[in-house]
């Protein structure tokens, strides 16, 4: 799900078990695991723009278990790549209303959310996805509801809900390099720079940690040190995105 330089964690994952499943006769045939098996050829379908077989699969999949929450969760999540918002809805709050407890089906319902500008009860679906026990995405759900703040304009709840991110997952690079941009926005550059040599000494420099570097270094007057991290950048990063910004000064 990636539009307009938002990026959000949309939670529809194959079943991580899911094989082709045949009516045995020597044995009680399975509903749930049938409809997982076409549930996971519909959304690798889904994924290689093949939307013909994978309406048919995700289709076979509700003849199996029309009251399995993932398959609402995921003919809910077809219906919203081909664009009918009213289904995707009606089949988001389906997926609910099966599974109450699920934070999976409140995310991506949140990102659906999102995309038609229903931007606070996004948010509310975002926050409810991480009040769920046991889910275990709470860092990507609180990642999700940031960019959806961003998008609405709301910058300063977008940074304390990308800290809440970081929070739970010191090792989330998006939500990290994401919150030190906004920090350098307002002036924070010194927490920013140590927050960015954090991340990078967890995860490995990244090109967009090195760029930030850059600016911040720029804005507090450090023009060595900002140096410094555009040559780390040219040499370690020629082709990425962020030494093509370098270069058009578009930082």
């Amino acid at each position: 799900m990636v539009k307009t330089g938002w990026i959000f964690v949309l939670i529809v994952s194959l079943a991580a078990c899911a094989t082709p499943v045949s009516q045995q006769n020597d044995t009680k045939f399975d509903k749930i695991q049938a409809a997982e098996a076409r549930i996971a050829l519909g959304l690798g379908y889904l994924n290689s723009d093949r939307y013909q077989q994978a309406q048919q699969n995700l289709q076979q999949a509700r003849q199996y278990a029309p009251n399995y929450y993932r398959t609402s969760l995921s003919m809910a999540y077809y219906q919203q790549r081909v664009g009918e918002t009213e289904k995707a809805d009606r089949l988001y709050q389906q997926a609910l209303s099966q599974a109450s407890e699920k934070g999976d089906v409140y995310n991506n319902y949140g990102v659906f959310l999102c995309e038609q500008q229903r931007f606070a009860q996004a948010k509310d679906a975002f926050l409810q996805a991480v009040a769920q026990p046991y889910y275990h995405r709470v860092s990507e759900s609180y990642e999700n509801a940031a960019f959806c703040q961003l998008k609405a304009g709301d910058h300063e709840n977008a940074k304390a809900l990308f800290e809440k991110a970081t929070d739970h997952d010191p090792l989330n690079v998006r939500a990290g390099l994401q919150l030190a941009k906004l920090e350098i926005e307002n002036g924070q550059e010194t927490r920013a720079t140590a927050r960015i040599e954090q991340l990078h000494k967890r995860v490995g420099v990244r090109s967009g940690g090195l760029l930030l570097l850059v600016k911040a270094y720029q804005q507090q007057g450090y023009t060595e040190r900002a140096a410094h991290d555009a040559q780390r950048l040219a040499q370690r990063f020629p082709e990425s995105k962020e030494y093509q910004l370098y270069l058009a000064n578009e930082y």
